[in-house]
């Protein structure tokens, strides 16, 4: 039998999931070419680690997908800055974003 989450849990991850959508609705503000590649990125690390660490600090369960995305989004931010700059990760860093919101509305856990 699956637990409860609690409306502070919910609420948390539903924030999550709006800070991501966030980045992709201002990124279509600013002009093209305006930001470095990195940010995109390194913003959706911080939002994803970040919560996963706010949550675990309130002995929430973290869904490992939060870790393993937000992982990967601060390896392809440190590529961009240390390896490649010119690279444009756009396209994965939207697909790790849809993973990330699709695997929380099928396990109900992000």
């Amino acid at each position: 039998m699956a637990r409860r989450k609690s409306d502070d849990e919910a609420r948390a991850e539903r924030l999550t999931w709006f800070l991501l959508v966030l980045i992709f609705a201002v990124l279509y503000i600013i002009p093209e070419q305006s930001i470095p590649n990195w940010i995109v990125p390194m913003t959706g690390a911080v939002i994803l680690l970040g919560s996963g660490v706010y949550q675990y600090t309130k002995r929430w369960r973290v869904s490992p997908v939060t870790w393993i995305a937000g992982t990967i989004m601060l390896l392809l931010a440190m590529v961009n800055i240390y390896v490649n700059q010119n690279q444009d990760f756009l396209g994965l860093v939207l697909l790790v974003f849809a993973g990330v919101i699709g695997m929380g509305i099928l396990t109900g856990e992000t």
